[in-house]
């Protein structure tokens, strides 16, 4: 019980001691023809693939929310779609620090070609 206890007390103090740095996600190859959109934007047609989270940390909120829809859409792609959902936005200052992280959540769709 003891050893437990003692774990989970150094657990806990190693996550809550570590360093912040960015981590701004670049979109790949193939995502960048994945389209960002809201509920109010969604397209008709379309079949959800899944669920999808993006997240990105920065000194500049700007490139946090890029980074986070960059991440999004890496994850759209991945599961072959050609729309990403946002149903959840959060942007949050991390900690004390001058870092903003952003994080969106929503589905992966694909969606029928409008045209």
């Amino acid at each position: 019980m003891k050893t437990r206890l003692v774990l989970l007390v150094v657990g806990l103090g190693a996550m809550c001691s570590c360093s912040y740095t960015e981590k701004i996600v670049k979109a790949q190859p193939g995502a960048t023809e994945v389209k960002v959109v809201r509920p109010d934007d969604k397209p008709f047609h379309c079949q959800v693939l899944g669920d999808i989270q993006g997240t990105s940390r920065a000194e500049d909120k700007d490139k946090a929310r890029g980074g986070a829809e960059n991440d999004l859409k890496n994850r759209a792609a991945a599961l072959k779609g050609n729309y990403a959902l946002v149903e959840t936005d959060r942007s949050n200052p991390v900690g004390s620090t001058s870092y903003t992280e952003t994080v969106l959540i929503g589905k992966a769709l694909k969606c029928e070609d409008q045209s």
